[in-house]
């Protein structure tokens, strides 16, 4: 008898351990149901677009013939041993190289400054410097480039004559027009990353900076020891978003200001890509191009990430 009893029990659980299951399975499927919107988005706008971006890399032909050639790997080799590429590149690295410095070490030293005034005198620096942050980037490139302006009405050849030195073609000079344009650029984004930088800072707590005080950390060792280390998570984000976005940020003003001249001295990766495919319409050296661009930028963001998080992680 009681061998049937326990039979029953468990013939009477199956039923109720399957229905629990089932929800399990609803709550789950509801909860893919409210992502898929941005998925479906993400696979449509991001995914297919790269995977077609990938294949056409594989093909030669021109945008507007819908014929294409497969040469297989040709598009990479022909890309990896044209010296043009190899320069291309280096501007890319050298672009970065000022990003890092104009878009998060001058912000965050700037940040560091301001927190010494009064909150009246920061919330002015704080609209002083996010100014150009709002401003349309073609307005902003039309404003430099009277600062840039090869005779003497220009702004910094102006400059340059109260000391007695001739006029400068800044923006036709191999060496000079690079760091132009990364000038501009820089401007454009510094006070974006001020307030991130400001917002960072402040977050730290004020018991800790006491205490450290109090301690004997004073100065550039409170700034070192104390400071940087908590702001650090802040910081990564900044390096990581200004490498994400270094290319794109000085597209306009090289589209608009020197095309890629003098002599490629300031084309880089992304305004390659747009002048290989809607320029020339070389629609498989573009994709060529783009895929080199997400692999070497990709590698570059992860190895950043890897190598600093780690850092920033006090939880690990």
């Amino acid at each position: 008898m009681v061998e049937n009893t326990s039979s029953l029990d468990v013939t009477a659980a199956r039923p109720l351990a399957q229905e629990r299951l089932r929800a399990a399975w609803v709550r789950h499927l509801v909860s893919y149901l409210y992502v898929a919107p941005a998925l479906i988005a993400i696979v449509l706008f991001v995914y297919v677009p790269l995977a077609r971006t990938v294949q056409l890399s594989f093909y030669q032909g021109n945008l507007l013939n819908p014929t294409r050639t497969a040469v297989g790997l040709d598009n990479y080799t022909d890309l990896l041993t044209d010296p043009i590429f190899h320069e291309t590149l280096l501007n890319s690295g050298l672009y970065l190289v000022f990003a890092l410095i104009g878009s998060v070490a001058v912000p965050v030293s700037l940040a560091l400054l301001t927190l010494q005034l009064t909150d009246r005198e920061i919330d002015f620096y704080q609209s002083a410097l996010f100014l150009p942050t709002v401003i349309a980037f073609n307005v902003v490139v039309l404003i430099w480039a009277f600062f840039f302006l090869p005779t003497t009405n220009g702004l910094f050849n102006q400059i340059l004559a109260l000391f007695g030195e001739p006029p400068n073609a800044w923006l036709k000079n191999p060496r000079l027009a690079l760091p132009s344009i990364a000038l501009i650029a820089n401007w454009k984004v510094m006070g974006f990353h001020f307030l991130l930088a400001i917002a960072g800072l402040k977050a730290i707590p004020k018991e800790t900076l006491e205490a450290a005080y109090v301690d004997g950390a004073h100065g550039w060792a409170l700034i070192r020891r104390i400071v940087l280390p908590l702001f650090a998570p802040t910081g990564l984000f900044l390096v990581i978003t200004t490498l994400i976005g270094a290319m794109d940020a000085v597209f306009t003003p090289i589209r608009v200001m020197t095309e890629g001249g003098p002599n490629n001295a300031t084309s880089n990766l992304m305004y390659a890509i747009y002048s290989e495919g809607f320029r020339f319409f070389r629609v498989g050296q573009a994709s060529t191009l783009s895929v080199i661009l997400i692999v070497v930028f990709g590698s570059l963001i992860y190895a950043q990430y890897r190598l600093l998080d780690r850092r920033v992680s006090y939880d690990r």
